[in-house]
């Protein structure tokens, strides 16, 4: 990663803290700074209420008991109908249903209302996960391993020496437009754009009937089950404050229900052998002003103000929440790692108070854990660059430092040749992976994707355009150049297209092979650290964001342990790690 001069970093008045508009909330994060060469990312329906009046006894005659029959006799062929037809959320994978290997999001959703009867499947019987309590367990097999490169679930895993080959599942319990825009759609024009706005417009039982559909099916064991046989070997679930209660009266997300299916999420990774990353992913008050925290918009955590510093300390309270509940029997081997906070946007904040809150989060944690237990703390750079973070709590028991990487938030990285962007990896984001392991200590990327353009369907957020094309307008309300240069890679007709760029179909067998090379190239630079986590597991509408689609088109291999491509098939051999333990060193 190339590090952001100190000049390029944008602030702005504590009181009124606003994000650049970058991306608004594609891929679960953000790109760097304005300028800078630092990669980041990025995010069923209810049913209409149908006032019914039962028949009066009186009413019960002959003729109303004919037109009676008739209704029953459709509604039991239209339910036979729905039960015979694969519903389009009944496929975990990206199946295809517009031709092209992708799903169209007019096809899951219809007005606000999944189409048919069937909801998919229910995660456990009786349609509702258990609750998650302290008394919470997850049940541990000696024998279950996800891939026999991986220990089984009672045994540590050596971080450091083998690395994390994981998954996000993103879009689940943190809604994000651009990962299942049909959840949204049908509410934009009433301007929703995240999940507040979203259950604000519902009102609690709407938005809770609407948020237990999707969690029911986003995710299933069948998508545990998936990501064993590709060969991962751990997954990064985000979680937003609301999970686990306790909200404000301003607060409109549903309490609760999330922090459920989270339980049932582990139960599931607990029986495929895969071990699971929980992640705070959206704070009180927004900690970077992206769609994926939950509200876009003004950034009011931790930012010197009064309200800012109240939600820093509630964050805390639920940090200390989600390790008291991680601490049930089982817990400790299913879930080794805890991101402490997603994305906070540092790079608009004062890093030293954000530093403080770190340290506090992290003494929480061990306070609870006691030393040598409990899972590892994972701390986001905050869009600072990694050297930013060398020596900070040096020492610390189980510490890591999580970054980013994306070029598609960056005017110059997006508009690279292919040649170039697969190449860049092993060049620059490999180097900067062993230093920050040598300096800071054990680092991972928490995120990252296949994809070289920002085409996304709301990726940015909604209403935004694109750099590919020119459409983004940047914080001084003009629009920047086209970041596609066509000329750089053959003209291709439709190159610059984002609608073509989207379509699977599109895709020639040289683009396929230079995503082929890119996501391979991410993965052998990113191994010079701990790992990482690709973002995401599945998308409705773009597959260039879809581990699931990637490996059914081809560009992803279907076993990640056994890659055929990487940075020394393009001849640009990664040199050794020169270690990755908490010890900062003298040497550049």
């Amino acid at each position: 990663m190339v590090e952001a001069p100190a000049g390029n970093r944008q602030q702005r008045p504590e009181s009124s803290v606003k994000p650049i508009n970058r991306h608004g909330g594609g891929g679960g994060g953000g790109g760097g700074p304005p300028g800078t060469m630092i990669g980041g990312a990025g995010l069923g329906g209810v049913d209409n209420n149908v006032n019914y009046r039962p028949r009066s006894f009186v009413a019960r005659h002959r003729k109303a008991i004919l037109i009676g029959s008739v209704f029953l006799t459709l509604g039991a062929i239209g339910a036979l109908i729905g039960i015979l037809v694969k519903k389009p959320w009944e496929y975990n994978g990206s199946k295809s249903t517009n031709g092209d290997g992708h799903r169209n999001s007019t096809d899951e959703y219809n007005g606000g209302k999944r189409n048919g009867t069937n909801n998919g499947p229910s995660p456990v019987s009786g349609g509702l996960p258990d609750r998650f309590t302290q008394s919470s367990s997850v049940s541990i097999s000696s024998t279950v391993q996800c891939n026999p490169h991986t220990p089984p679930l009672d045994q540590p895993f050596p971080y450091g020496k083998q690395p994390i080959r994981g998954i996000n599942l993103g879009g689940w319990l943190v809604l994000e437009p651009f990962i299942t825009p049909s959840v949204f759609e049908p509410y934009i024009p009433q301007k929703v754009t995240d999940e507040y706005s979203l259950t604000k417009l519902l009102g609690p039982e709407k938005a809770k009937a609407y948020l237990q559909k999707h969690y029911s099916t986003w995710v299933t064991e069948d998508t545990f089950k998936q990501i064993r046989d590709l060969g991962l070997n751990h997954v990064r679930i985000p979680v937003g404050f609301w999970a686990l209660g306790n909200l404000e009266s301003d607060e409109p997300y549903v309490p609760d229900l999330s922090l459920d299916y989270l339980l049932q999420g582990l139960k599931w990774a607990a029986k495929y052998g895969i071990r699971v990353m929980v992640e705070l992913h959206a704070a009180p008050g927004s900690q970077n002003g992206w769609n994926h925290s939950g509200r876009g918009g003004k950034i009011e955590w931790m930012d010197g103000t009064s309200e800012g510093q109240k939600n820093g300390r509630r964050t805390l309270e639920y940090t200390k929440q989600l390790i008291k509940l991680l601490q049930g029997p089982g817990m400790e081997h299913v879930s080794p790692m805890y991101g402490i906070l997603n994305e906070p946007a540092i790079f608009l904040l004062e890093k030293e108070r954000i530093s403080e809150w770190y340290k506090e989060a992290f003494a929480d944690m061990r306070d609870i854990t006691g030393s040598d237990k409990g899972p590892w703390g994972v701390l986001h750079d905050g869009f600072l660059g990694l050297t930013q973070w060398e020596g900070f709590m040096h020492g610390a028991d189980r510490l890591a430092l999580d970054v980013h990487q994306y070029l598609i938030f960056d005017q110059t990285l997006i508009a690279l040749s292919r040649k170039d962007q697969a190449n860049f990896p092993c060049d620059v984001w490999s180097q900067n992976m062993q230093r920050s392991s040598r300096k800071f200590g054990p680092t991972i990327v928490g995120e990252f994707s296949s994809a070289t353009n920002d085409c996304a369907t709301y990726l940015n957020g909604v209403g935004v355009g694109y750099r590919w094309n020119g459409s983004f307008v940047g914080d001084d309300g003009v629009a920047g150049p086209a970041a596609c240069q066509p000329a750089k890679n053959g003209n291709i007709e439709g190159y610059c297209s984002c609608e073509e760029q989207n379509r699977v179909g599109y895709y020639t067998p040289e683009y396929r092979k230079f995503l082929s090379d890119f996501t391979q190239t991410q993965m052998d630079a990113f191994e010079q650290g701990l790992g990482w986590f690709y973002w995401n597991f599945k998308t409705e509408t773009n597959a260039l964001w879809s581990y699931f689609d990637g490996v059914e088109q081809g560009w992803i291999p279907k076993d990640v342990n056994n890659r055929p491509g990487g940075c020394k098939a393009l001849g640009r051999p990664i040199t050794a790690n020169e270690g990755s333990s908490n010890e900062p060193s003298d040497d550049d």
